[in-house]
């Protein structure tokens, strides 16, 4: 074990290696003290280290006599190529930890630079590759081709470190295997996917299966196209479509570094001459592919604090000033220069240096430093990853750690070596945020945000859990997948441009939230439907508050997910001056005036369509805010009954010019919510026509009533299908005479008989909310209204009522029970019970109630003096109360009725909305409404029977 203050046990002979030495001699192992001065060095500070020692003595004997190149080049002479699979899995996995202790033995001596040690981890890795690829194909009963090999026609590409030659001690190789359907040569080519499927899994086996032996290599697969829609055997034809309309900046940031190293040798060369290539390096570039190419750098941290910079614990591939930001800042500058500047296509990265600094496009002395940094953080990286063998980039923590990896380091000072490395953090990462200076940083405060590769990197991850995501991993993903064009919405080159440039904004509003898993993935659900995005994303770019209130309101209320993705250009609204103020007035022709004179039915439909949802959607924005709850029914209902005031005339005009002219008049019976200006967003309309025929026509009495019934349909179309710019309303006609078993459009006479000799108790309780929402004419309109006024009052239930009300209110308990606590409508003392108490005052002492809600009809039964001030006052107070908690469950969790499953963020609302400190105090205020409902349900009702 080193110690802190130890003496440099090598730096009497073991000259400091940096990569602008990667071509001096070659040194050699002296027979006696300095190999056993290393293998001690070894065996008291690495684990890993210290069990190949113990297990292959042989390498240590051999390195006393013949050079480590010549040792090398024996271990890759065997296995002998013919043995069998499962034979060769062991002979590979032996020979691995020989080569791993030659390697690291040559390493920690400086016999080897790190070039060498790399270099020689790579060809060893490529002469597994030939040796599996062979014993596999014999295996399956592959029929080699002399000039393809042994499966022709199908190839692999090694990326990343592999594909450059600098694979680590304990690196994943990144493959992508390819074939080329043209040049296959398999036992059963109707299976040949299925059977090359096989042959990769196998092959990966061989490198990767944890045996008594250990294993080979890790390998990862993820880098080819589309990996969670392609199989692990991807076709040449496939690839090229992906390439040509998918592939992605960081895609061909990644192919840099690609080369063959196994199979068919031809079928790869053609590939990477015609697709890969042309993919990778392009000739001229436009500003939004140069900025996408910027996005790579521009999405690591950006400004440094110097607490964010410790050595201990530091990743020295993927934090603040590391081994990435190094590949970056060459890879970035290759992208851009590379397709006019052959001399820059350099796999690996410190050659990229030497070249962009040939070329003046790096100036000399950031190149040297750059390249001796990458140099010693390479060095330190291997001992990390000899002490156990385990795929870390990170200085350890533990003090002990430390000094085991200053002694393999063969430093004197464990703090002078911490302090050198930070130093060398902050000046890599000054470099490296210098680079295309002046752009927009795609980080964040808190740290990088990397939404690029095939798995989320630690300092995003930690980015993410700093904001409050709980569901890094996942929000991760699914931003990645919107980049990599997934979606509609990021189909488009410039959409996934937008979008990167985006994307910190939409993680920060989202963390500003206080719950930001529900708002990423309610904004999620949002994006994910839309049809196209570079619009949106234009505005929200250019109008960034625009896409924080948007997440603050979804936040708050989901459904309006569905309506914004059919319509994001209600979007629009939100940076209109007058976006808060409160929609829905009096002015019931004001969607009639914006339709053309023409009065084409299908444009109506979409204009009103589009109309209302605009004003649903800012009403519902000032909703959340807490703005005139109270109120809110009575403008929803205004914005409904402006609706059918519009789309009735083109309904008729549509229906005259299919069927001929409409005599007579008709008007549209409001029930329920709609009756009652009572609505909230997502009600429905529970709508009755009725109808009076006209006397003096020519016309039969049949074909009247024909086509009272087709304007009817009409109606229902005119106000419930969907449409380009979404769904209006839900229309119920249940409520009509005989209920669906009837014609659709009643006659007024019918109608009046129906209620006089057939209508339930139930029926009359529905008509006592009934009001008319659109007549032909005033007179018609009045005439209606006096009807069911007439019809409402005329009926003598005698002691039937209570009786009949207290069995409805005993099924519905039973057949219906309430969904929860929060179901304020069907719980015991809920709404129903208090619109029973209404309905019940109404039809008992035969009154009507102009405004036809809730609230009129008991204020009406207090002022006439049928119900007890005491009584109304609880009841009006409670129906306030509940009326605004049901606007804010129908915007925020509709279809949720117990708290368990609210957010923070709806209870919160819920309390504003009441005026409560806690959602305890609310929940106890709610619970004595109810029993306070319930008592004067059992006064008033069931105590009359």
């Amino acid at each position: 074990m080193a110690s802190d203050q130890n003496t440099d046990l090598f730096a009497h002979r073991i000259p400091k290696v940096h990569a602008s030495e990667a071509n001096r001699s070659i040194y050699h192992f002296n027979a006696g003290a300095d190999l056993e001065t290393i293998i001690k060095t070894a065996n008291e500070n690495a684990p890993y280290l210290a069990g190949l020692v113990e297990k292959w003595p042989n390498i240590i004997d051999l390195l006393r006599t013949k050079s480590p190149e010549k040792i090398y080049q024996e271990l890759l002479n065997t296995p002998a190529p013919d043995i069998g699979y499962e034979e060769l899995k062991r002979e590979i996995r032996h020979q691995k930890q020989q080569v791993h202790l030659l390697c690291a033995l040559c390493d920690l001596a400086g016999v080897w630079t790190w070039h060498k040690v790399t270099e020689a981890m790579s060809d060893f890795a490529d002469h597994v590759m030939a040796l599996l690829i062979n014993a596999v194909a014999a295996e399956m009963g592959f029929k080699p081709d002399r000039d393809r090999g042994p499966v022709p026609g199908l190839f692999v590409l090694a990326l990343g470190k592999y594909g450059a030659r600098e694979l680590n001690y304990s690196s994943d190789i990144d493959l992508i295997v390819f074939y080329d359907p043209d040049y296959l040569k398999l036992p059963d080519m109707n299976r040949a996917e299925r059977l090359l499927i096989r042959f990769i899994k196998k092959l990966m086996r061989g490198f990767d299966e944890i045996t008594h032996d250990g294993y080979v290599f890790r390998t990862d697969l993820r880098l080819r196209p589309d990996p969670r829609s392609n199989s692990v055997a991807v076709s040449t034809i496939t690839a090229e479509r992906y390439y040509e309309t998918l592939g992605q900046n960081w895609e061909r940031a990644a192919m840099i570094k690609a080369r063959y190293c196994g199979g068919d040798p031809l079928a790869a060369d053609d590939f990477v001459k015609n697709i890969l290539t042309p993919f990778i390096w392009r000739r001229s570039l436009d500003y939004a592919a140069i900025s996408d190419i910027h996005s790579i750098k521009r999405q690591i941290q950006g400004e440094a604090k110097p607490e964010d910079i410790s050595a201990p614990g530091h990743d020295l591939k993927l934090g603040i000033g590391g081994i990435r930001e190094i590949e970056f800042y060459a890879q970035v500058q290759q992208l851009i220069l590379g397709g006019r500047h052959k001399q820059l296509r350099c796999p690996r990265t410190v050659d990229a240096l030497e070249q962009l600094a040939d070329a003046s496009y790096v100036d000399r002395e950031t190149a040297v430093q750059l390249t001796d940094d990458y140099a010693l953080l390479r060095g330190l990286e291997h001992r990390i990853q000899m002490f156990k063998d385990e795929q870390t980039h990170i200085w350890p923590d533990d003090k002990n750690d430390r000094l085991n990896m200053l002694a393999l380091h063969g430093g004197e000072n464990l703090l002078g070596l911490e302090s050198e490395l930070e130093d060398i953090f902050t000046r890599i990462h000054t470099t490296y945020t210098n680079l295309f200076p002046g752009e927009e940083d795609l980080s964040s405060p808190l740290g990088s945000l990397v939404f690029t590769g095939v798995e989320p990197e630690g300092p995003t991850l930690e980015t993410l859990s700093k904001y409050g995501f709980v569901r890094g991993s996942e929000v991760w993903r699914q931003m990645a997948d919107w980049l990599g064009g997934r979606i509609r919405a990021t189909r488009t080159p410039r959409a996934r441009e937008l979008l990167t440039n985006l994307a910190p904004r939409i993680i920060d509003y989202c963390g500003t939230t206080n719950e930001p898993d529900l708002a990423f993935f309610t904004f999620a659900d949002f994006l994910t439907k839309l049809n196209a995005g570079v619009t949106l994303f234009s505005m929200f770019e250019s109008k960034p508050e625009a896409l924080k209130e948007l997440i603050q309101i979804l936040v708050l209320a989901p459904p309006l997910s569905q309506i914004l993705s059919d319509q994001p250009s209600l979007i629009d609204a939100m940076i209109e001056p007058d976006f808060l103020m409160q929609k829905g007035s009096q002015d019931r022709q004001v969607y009639l005036r914006l339709i053309d004179d023409r009065g084409d039915f299908e444009a109506a439909m979409n204009i009103v369509r589009r109309a209302v949802h605009e004003d649903q959607f800012s009403l519902t924005a000032g909703l959340l805010k807490t703005q005139n709850l109270q109120k809110a029914g009575v403008r929803f209902t205004e914005i409904a009954i402006a609706a059918i005031h519009a789309l009735m005339p083109v309904a008729v005009t549509e229906t005259e010019r299919l069927f001929g002219p409409i005599s007579g008049q008709f008007a549209i019976l409001g029930f329920g919510k709609l009756g009652g200006r009572e609505m909230s967003l997502g009600s429905d309309l529970d709508i009755v026509l009725v109808y009076q025929k006209d006397a003096k026509s020519a016309e039969t009495h049949e074909k009247q009533v024909d086509k009272f019934n087709k304007l009817t349909r009409r109606i229902i179309t005119a106000l419930s299908t969907t449409t380009e710019a979404g769904t209006l309303y839900e229309v119920d006609m249940a409520l009509r005479p005989s209920g669906r078993s009837g014609p659709l459009a009643v006659d007024l006479p019918i109608f009046e008989k129906y209620y006089h000799e057939n209508a339930w108790t139930w029926e009359f309780m529905a008509l006592s909310r009934a009001r008319v929402v659109y007549a032909t004419s005033p007179e018609f309109e009045d005439y209606v209204t006096q009807t069911v006024g007439q019809i409402v009052t005329a009926k003598d239930f005698e002691t039937k009522l209570a009786a009949d009300i207290v069995d409805m209110h005993t099924r519905l308990a039973r057949d219906k029970p309430s969904k929860g606590f929060w179901d304020l409508k069907g719980k015991l003392g809920g709404l129903r019970d208090i619109e029973f108490i209404a309905q019940y005052l109404v039809l008992k002492h035969k009154f009507n109630s102009e405004e036809k809600s809730t609230l009129s009809m008991l204020s009406t039964a207090r002022d006439l003096s049928y119900l007890s001030a005491e009584d109304a006052a609880q009841l009006l107070r409670i129906t306030d109360h509940y009326h605004a908690l049901v606007q804010v469950l129908n915007l925020s969790a509709s279809g949720l009725y117990v708290s368990e499953r609210f957010s923070h963020s709806f209870k919160k609302l819920l309390c504003e909305t009441s005026a409560s400190s806690t959602f305890q105090v609310l929940e106890a205020a709610l619970a004595k409404d109810a029993e306070i409902v319930s008592e004067i349900f059992e006064k008033i009702i069931v105590e009359e029977i």
